[in-house]
């Protein structure tokens, strides 16, 4: 599949040529099969379709992984963010959480069309990431506070991920690849997957979490902060730290940044570090699957396995 390019307009009216990365492009084909190449066939339509719905210009894409999302202008000035999905259900879940996570430091939901798969949020300005701030202990602390005011109780009708459905997707893979997968051995699959059924069966009170609470997902808005991408999670609280531990790790002393990340929440939050741990290590494995499948580098995830591993031994002993 080529890059596509279709002409974007301008503030001044102006067509200007728009190119979606080669990147892109082959995750959406390589995930989405037929229907992500008929997607990518019909950008320009879609692109089209938007602007002239909401009478908005779209402007240069962020950084893309797996969903196409700008910055765009209304005719009255003021800004908002366009997110395509190339599958709809996708968008269901996000709006869902979003809905459901609503709050000062939440991003809003402007519009939406589902059967098109576009979703139109509020800008954050100036919109820079936490993984840009400059200490990295109160980043922490940041992400330790929006974490307090995001929590809550789950409502029974809802069609959130659990804890429970990623054991089962982690479950799936030690099937499909028996021999291990990729730097993942049987024996490390294996493992992960007991610890997650153990975490699972002696959770105590689940909340909705965001499920991908990670620097990248907290930007600034203005002197607050506000959380943007929610995938959603019914599960413990300690499972919502572990996506920061994973991100932004150093290349050296990666046992040590965790650990004294952990820390900080374990302090701010009154969490259990134990499970953390445990969480952390059958967590990074699932994760490491499924950036394996999706043909993403997943090398400083082994370090992070190997982090948990080593931080619950050296605190708690071998057995998990």
């Amino acid at each position: 599949m080529m890059s596509l390019s279709e002409k974007i307009g301008n503030d001044k009216g102006e067509k200007r040529m728009y190119t979606l990365p080669q990147t892109f492009c082959d995750t959406v084909t390589h995930l989405h099969s037929h229907k992500g190449q008929k997607w990518l066939a019909d950008f320009p339509q879609l692109i089209h379709y938007c602007e002239e719905r909401w009478r908005i210009n779209i402007h240069i894409h962020f950084p893309l992984s797996y969903h196409f999302v700008a910055p765009a202008r209304k005719a009255d000035g003021s800004e908002l963010v366009v997110k395509f999905f190339v599958e709809p259900s996708e968008l269901l879940y996000e709006q869902e959480a979003l809905t459901a996570l609503a709050g000062e430091n939440t991003v809003k939901i402007v519009d939406s069309d589902a059967e098109k798969g576009i979703l139109l949020l509020e800008k954050l300005s100036p919109g820079c990431p936490l993984s840009s701030f400059s200490t990295k202990d109160e980043a922490a602390l940041i992400a330790a506070g929006l974490m307090k005011s995001l929590w809550r109780m789950p409502h029974s009708d809802s069609t959130i991920e659990t804890a429970i459905k990623r054991e089962k997707q982690l479950r799936e893979c030690t099937q499909m690849y028996p021999n291990g997968i990729d730097f993942l051995s049987s024996e490390t699959l294996q493992n992960a997957l007991a610890v997650f059924s153990e975490l699972n069966r002696t959770s105590q009170q689940l909340f909705l979490l965001h499920g991908d609470l990670h620097h990248d997902n907290i930007l600034q808005s203005g002197e607050a902060w506000k959380i943007i991408d929610p995938k959603g999670l019914i599960g413990e609280k300690e499972y919502e730290i572990v996506p920061f531990l994973l991100n932004h790790l150093p290349k050296t002393n990666v046992a040590e940044t965790i650990d004294h990340r952990i820390n900080i929440f374990v302090k701010e939050l009154n969490v259990s570090k134990k499970r953390i741990l445990l969480w952390g290590y059958a967590h990074s494995v699932l994760a490491t699957c499924w950036l394996i499948e999706d043909r993403q580098d997943a090398a400083s995830f082994l370090h992070a396995i190997e982090a948990f591993q080593h931080l619950y031994e050296r605190y708690y002993g071998h057995k998990k």
